[in-house]
């Protein structure tokens, strides 16, 4: 359940960066303030001041690249709701052929190159012809779920032709932040879709893309505790969907070659529970360190995923001799693009 409010937040987040963007492409008569998350199907809801000063509300929805399918099933959906509020899409931006299409069928959206059609009681605006690069969403640095969704993806060749709920379930996203991560690797040209299914097309480059991105944006947000103690880590026995991390998961893979000073463990157990079965204290500069898995519960870590983690972490350490494991063990397991690595 946590794992799961984890990811809507997550989604959330995502789709009011989104509106963010594409509201301050309006003129400047009008403003959006985001309003309160409805209860309902749709992705939040906002107030939209109209040029008369009256602040109209609107359900909303977030859709990067709609085509008139999904245009036409998103009409009928919100049809058949029978709302009593207005509906305002936001999205990539529409080609001509769209945005006449959603004039035609009463669909009020606004692009991310400021196109936008609103069609409401005592207020109409069309403006059109307007051109635009991507939201910046779409070409600024990965999200956490886009980073928690490629782990799983590049853990094995597989899991990528899963269904988007499998792959849900094993990264411990929600399944819309499934999608949209699909579409942002999309705009990325880092996969495409063929007649045998998906399939990356710069796999070494996501690997390092992956492993750069990883302190900052997934590793600065994980819970995580420091603790101090005597327990020689080879006594530690790992607890189910638990694993090394750092020094001593680099240990592991280079054959001894990195002698572990810290000793880190990812594990979805409690905290406090599992420093008091290592009889371990907490402590801010202890040598011990427990860090929250941030995987799905049915995902289990393999020697490629275990690999891609490790050589993260040694990264983010900043250590000259962890750096020189890190190429080590990227040599034999990943073969990603080096730069980031030396």
């Amino acid at each position: 359940m946590q794992r799961e409010q984890e990811g809507n937040r997550e989604q959330m987040n995502d789709e009011l960066s989104v509106v963010s963007e594409i509201l301050a492409q309006l003129p400047p008569p009008l403003k959006g303030e985001v309003g309160e998350h409805p209860e309902g199907g749709s992705d939040g809801g906002l107030f939209l001041n109209m040029p008369d000063g009256q602040a109209r509300y609107f359900h909303y929805g977030v859709k990067m690249q709609p085509r008139k399918e999904w245009l036409m099933n998103w009409k009928m959906l919100w049809k058949k709701a029978e709302m009593s509020e207005e509906v305002l899409l936001f999205c990539d931006h529409l080609t001509p052929a769209l945005q006449q299409y959603c004039q035609q069928n009463q669909i009020n959206f606004i692009d991310s190159g400021g196109n936008a059609f609103i069609s409401v009681p005592g207020f109409y605006l069309n403006i059109s012809g307007k051109k635009s690069e991507k939201v910046k969403k779409q070409t600024g640095r990965m999200s956490i779920g886009v980073m928690k969704l490629l782990f799983v993806l590049l853990s094995d060749e597989r899991i990528i032709n899963y269904t988007y709920r499998e792959i849900a379930e094993l990264a411990g996203i929600s399944l819309g932040m499934v999608g949209k991560g699909f579409e942002y690797l999309a705009d990325k040209k880092w996969y495409r879709q063929g007649r045998n299914g998906r399939r990356f097309t710069r796999q070494s480059e996501l690997y390092q893309i992956w492993i750069q991105e990883y302190a900052s944006v997934l590793r600065a947000g994980i819970k995580s505790m420091r603790l101090a103690g005597n327990i020689p880590w080879q006594d530690i026995v790992l607890q189910p969907g638990e694993c090394w991390a750092g020094d001593v998961a680099g240990h592991e893979l280079s054959d001894g070659y990195l002698h572990p000073e810290t000793i880190k463990i990812f594990t979805p157990l409690s905290f406090t529970e599992r420093w008091k079965t290592l009889a371990l204290r907490p402590a801010p500069e202890g040598s011990y360190e427990l860090i929250e898995t941030f995987w799905g519960n049915a995902f289990r870590i393999n020697t490629q995923s275990y690999a891609l983690l490790t050589i993260a972490e040694l990264v983010a350490s900043q250590d000259d001799r962890s750096i020189e494991t890190a190429r080590m063990i990227n040599e034999r397991y990943l073969h990603a693009e080096s730069a980031i690595i030396g």
